[in-house]
């Protein structure tokens, strides 16, 4: 929760620095909004590497770059690379005017991307700012790894090292930033959404931390990671990408999950307990299993999915939704389902969110995104 209390010197030399920097606006030309301090910047596991530094092209935009020992942890003796230690980005949107001390505290939407993506995806892909109309909250995008899957990873990559991104993303990343903007810190004030591989992270988070979100929005996601072609998906995803963040590790095989050679391991099975940990624990993080979870978002939780057989497999994903949404119903889940149009692609997730946040803060539209 954002606290009132003196700047850290920190804090006080960041806006010193700020101040001296600043260009004078040409004339006519609306000045650019200094950069948020941060009062708590090094905390809760996070250390402020650089930052906040505005996004150029997207006002109101900043990104941060953080330390956490969480991003990656070696698993074996040695590690290679020797220093697994990789910083990390997060977007952050401010409302136009965001103002520090209002004493009405800002909502906050945290924004997950997709498998082989970044924490940019949402702003310079999806256009964050053009699609979230009449909301006056912060928007959240953190990185997430080309292939993260938002897991805490029991096993590790071929390089003895593994990626906790749950603990990065719940436990580190949300009492952060309550603690450096201005929101209520309560689950009322949070909603989190996200697409494809972020709508499985998505799903994930709100099933498990449901006392944390007040509402999720899922667009194409990961709903269940039992079916075959779910499997591949992911499986195909450990050994091109592994634990790559960014261009970190993308020409490096030690970020990669394979197998030991002559073990005779099933790859598949093999690479899904690396990301997911043995199958008898799948029920505590496969949305198809946490189905009863979703009851605590009253209302409040949205699933968006096309029926085109687009890039990626939009219609196996499109099958596998349309069974979870068929799995909510009977759990007596109340949720917003909009499926069968369009394909696995930035045309219908950037109408995804517009129409989640439209739901979930406002007036639900009279239709799905068409």
């Amino acid at each position: 929760m954002r606290r009132h209390r003196p700047p850290t010197v920190l804090a006080t030399v960041l806006g010193l620095l700020v101040a001296a920097t600043t260009l004078v606006a040409a004339p006519g030309a609306p000045a650019e909004a200094a950069p948020p301090t941060l009062p708590n910047p090094n905390s809760f596991g996070l250390t402020v590497v650089s930052g906040p530094t505005a996004v150029s092209g997207k006002p109101d935009q900043y990104d941060i770059t953080l330390r956490t020992a969480a991003i990656f942890t070696p698993r074996t003796t040695p590690t290679t690379p020797s220093n697994v230690s990789v910083p990390v980005k997060v977007r952050v949107l401010l409302p136009a005017g965001y103002d520090p001390d209002r004493a009405q505290p800002y909502d906050v939407l945290y924004l997950l991307h997709g498998g082989m993506g970044t924490y940019a995806d949402w702003s310079t892909k999806g256009d964050v700012a053009g699609n979230i109309p009449g909301f006056d909250g912060i928007v959240v995008m953190p990185e997430g790894g080309r292939s993260g899957w938002y897991s805490d990873w029991p096993g590790h990559t071929d390089g003895g090292f593994a990626p906790l991104w749950e603990t990065f993303h719940i436990h580190q990343l949300v009492p952060w930033v309550d603690a450096n903007f201005n929101t209520s810190g309560t689950r009322s004030g949070r909603a989190i959404a996200g697409l494809s591989m972020g709508g499985y992270g998505a799903l994930r988070y709100a099933g498990r931390y449901p006392h944390l979100f007040s509402a999720v929005g899922a667009f194409s996601a990961g709903t269940d990671i039992n079916p075959p072609g779910a499997q591949e998906t992911v499986s195909n995803s450990m050994w091109v990408f592994g634990a790559t963040i960014e261009n970190t590790g993308l020409l490096d095989g030690h970020f990669r999950v394979n197998p030991p050679w002559f073990s005779g391991i099933d790859p598949v099975q093999y690479r899904l307990e690396t990301v997911f940990g043995p199958r008898s624990s799948w029920p505590s993080i496969n949305p198809m299993d946490l189905a009863p979870a979703y009851n605590a978002f009253d209302g409040r939780m949205a699933v968006y999915a096309g029926g085109l057989a687009g890039w990626g497999g939009e219609t196996d994903i499109g099958t596998w939704n349309l069974a979870f949404h068929q799995r909510l119903e009977q759990a007596g889940v109340d949720h917003r389902w909009c499926g069968g149009q369009g394909s696995h692609d930035w045309t219908w997730w950037k109408r995804h969110l517009r129409d989640f946040v439209a739901y979930a803060y406002g007036t639900t539209p009279s239709s799905c995104p068409n």
